[in-house]
């Protein structure tokens, strides 16, 4: 999930500076030390100066991505696939351009994204977030990295945990590219597990 969602900060982002994402308590995909470290990263590494993140309340969780997903499964329960093209053309004609596929690859085939072992590298300078399921709402800020302020709903008490571990800077970058040529080239994995 972190590396689809760091692809498209990398492939889709403006510019922008602080942003705001709203997500279901799925604790499998949204909810979870490993993209709860991925966001303390974006910020600490400057990718992003504020992030704010929140979870919607149990049983309210329902919302417009729900009702696209709803219309293509419909589609793709009437429909033949047999193989990545056919599930493209499905998901496209699921709404009036509401659906729009992204594979992991372009127009010429050439792949464009890629999947990094994020997990196993954030856990390297991040400690786990205690009780995270308790919290809705998380607050990343440049100016006190590896902070995160968590609250359990919008109107409760603000308060901050440290999920930092001991390392440098340059440990952290030095470590991605470390992870990033590893997803890249199977070969480099005796290397990356050293």
């Amino acid at each position: 999930m972190i590396s689809l969602v760091h692809n498209y900060f990398e492939q889709h982002s403006l510019g922008e500076e602080e942003i705001i994402i709203h997500a279901d308590n799925c604790s499998g995909q949204n909810k979870n030390n490993a993209m709860i470290q991925y966001l303390a990263w974006r910020v600490l590494t400057g990718k992003h100066k504020r992030i704010t993140y929140s979870f919607m309340v149990a049983g309210h969780t329902k919302f417009s991505p729900d009702g696209f997903f709803g219309l293509f499964k419909l589609k793709l329960k009437n429909s033949e696939v047999d193989d990545l093209e056919d599930l493209v053309n499905v998901v496209e004609s699921s709404t009036n351009g509401y659906n729009n596929a992204q594979t992991i690859y372009d127009e010429n085939g050439e792949r464009k994204v890629f999947f990094h072992s994020w997990t196993e590298y954030l856990r390297k300078f991040f400690k786990p977030l205690p009780n995270i399921l308790k919290y809705h709402h998380f607050i990343f800020n440049q100016e006190e990295p590896g902070i995160v302020y968590v609250k359990k709903n919008i109107n409760g008490e603000l308060m901050t945990i440290d999920i930092t571990k001991n390392f440098t800077m340059d440990a952290v970058l030095e470590e991605l590219e470390n992870v990033i040529q590893y997803v890249q080239n199977p070969d480099k994995k005796a290397f990356y597990q050293s």
